[in-house]
């Protein structure tokens, strides 16, 4: 039997959080975990051990690009894939893969199709 890929999702909002969840482990691959508050995502993330983490861009008291920064600054978080959310970009249709990439970090809307960020997810776990 395969392992199970553990993601944690980061984000302050829980109706988006719940059905993201529910969407990735339906998929049958994934056990998901989900942290509201991005003041305890290292502490999270350090107990769950995600394979994969998302991080949502706008959150309140502390950003998703701190929220990066303290996972990066963690020896055994540094280097899993972090993919950052945001509901300020909206999926692009021309856009074949659905994620951009910027400042070197890999952005999703959070309007991007299930079957896209599952793609997303594979890709990033297998560089």
């Amino acid at each position: 039997m395969a392992a199970v890929t553990r993601i944690l999702i980061i984000d302050d909002e829980p109706d988006f959080t719940e059905l993201f969840k529910q969407n990735l482990e339906d998929s049958g691959s994934y056990e998901v975990e989900v942290q509201s508050d991005p003041k305890k995502a290292v502490e999270t993330a350090r107990e769950f051990k995600p394979d994969l983490i998302f991080v949502d861009v706008v959150m309140p008291g502390m950003d998703g690009g701190d929220v990066v920064m303290a996972l990066k600054g963690e020896a055994i978080l540094a280097r899993k894939p972090i993919l950052m959310l945001t509901a300020l970009i909206e999926e692009d249709s021309s856009s074949a893969t659905g994620e951009s990439e910027r400042g070197g970090l890999t952005f999703i809307s959070k309007t991007t199709r299930l079957d896209k960020i599952l793609a997303i997810i594979e890709k990033h776990l297998a560089a």
